[in-house]
């Protein structure tokens, strides 16, 4: 029997790991961060309305589904079962990294899934920040996709036993900016981004950031799980939590759309990050270990009982739509406020 291609093992191995190390507890700081109650509401939750905009089309909920898998057999399954419940959720869904598709086209059918079992919905395309413009728009197409995602994975990278080390990515990106047909998202893969990473990015035109904290699927902790050689965990702790780098957006959120995801566990999760700035909130280690774990008719339960959640904590702090989340009284524990006082951060108040 051939032997498979050692770019496709990898993904499986992800998909085997990421639900080992998976943990109902996350470690994204949002336990740092309180919302105070309204005792005078003056709303029906029932009348709460949780759509969003997202690049320009209207979804659902605040939530969509992460990059998360895709180029193995098992992975055709998740992609088909994403696709499927994030079209019942009416809720955008995107492919794991595609540069395994570049590279070997016969892997296409694990990524077409997703546009196959949801073809009226909001599907992305994900590219490394080394990919080219040309490589990049033949993602978009593959899928029909309406935004890209440009993933940016350095620490994973420098942890993974057959990684680059070579990191010049802003002229790609840049190129993919001026001349993909659909917006381009860049996003972390879990270690978070600071606010000169969002300055690089404002610079070669890019409008839309998912700042992907450190707290939930952990890429270094993974990628040493495969390296026989070294253990380079460590390297996580470069990392910024989710909500560490939602207050390093503070300055940049007139002038970049920021999406969150990072260790998002609960609804109190998603409401927090929104308080925070975020525009939506993205989750894959969550909804892929209800999949592995259980089945798409049980993650369905789950997330239906997830937005019924999301209403009843939107109620309590008197947000009758997701616009309204921002005006909820917010307190941060002192590791936050000496964390913002040292990077000279305005906290939301």
């Amino acid at each position: 029997m051939p032997k498979q291609d050692p770019q496709m093992q990898r993904k499986v191995e992800h998909l085997f790991l990421a639900e080992k190390f998976f943990t109902d507890e996350a470690f994204a700081d949002f336990d740092r961060v309180r919302l105070l109650h309204d005792a005078l509401p003056e709303l029906r939750v029932e009348d709460i309305d949780l759509s969003v905009d997202f690049l320009g089309k209207k979804m659902a909920l605040p939530i969509y589904f992460n990059a998360i898998t895709g180029g193995s057999k098992p992975s055709t399954r998740f992609n088909t079962e994403l696709a499927q419940l994030a079209q019942k959720l009416d809720i955008p869904v995107s492919s794991g990294s595609m540069g395994v598709f570049l590279r070997l086209p016969e892997t296409k059918d694990s990524f077409t899934v997703l546009r196959e079992n949801n073809p009226d919905g909001f599907v992305m395309a994900n590219v490394s920040g080394k990919a080219n413009a040309e490589q990049a728009q033949q993602t978009v197409d593959l899928l029909h996709a309406d935004a890209l995602q440009v993933h940016l994975n350095a620490l994973q990278e420098l942890a993974m036993p057959e990684g680059d080390q070579s990191f010049f990515w802003l002229d790609n990106i840049k190129e993919i900016v001026e001349n993909v047909n659909v917006p381009v998202i860049v996003k972390e893969v879990g270690f978070g981004m600071s606010q000169n990473d969002l300055q690089k990015l404002l610079a070669v035109g890019i409008k839309n950031v998912d700042i992907s904290g450190f707290g939930g699927t952990d890429f270094a902790q993974i990628e040493s799980a495969r390296n026989n050689e070294l253990d380079l965990t460590y390297l996580d702790r470069f990392s910024l939590s989710t909500v560490e780098s939602l207050l390093e957006t503070n300055r940049f959120q007139d002038k970049l759309t920021i999406f969150a995801s990072g260790g998002i566990r609960t609804p109190m999760d998603v409401v927090k990050a929104l308080r925070l700035g975020a525009k939506s909130v993205g989750m894959s280690g969550l909804v892929l270990h209800h999949l592995q774990k259980y089945s798409l008719s049980e993650a369905e339960i789950f997330f239906a009982e997830f937005v019924k959640q999301l209403k009843l904590i939107m109620a309590a702090i008197g947000a009758k739509s997701i616009d309204d989340i921002k005006k909820a009284p917010i307190v941060f524990d002192e590791s936050l406020v000496n964390y913002a006082k040292q990077r000279q951060i305005i906290l939301p108040s």
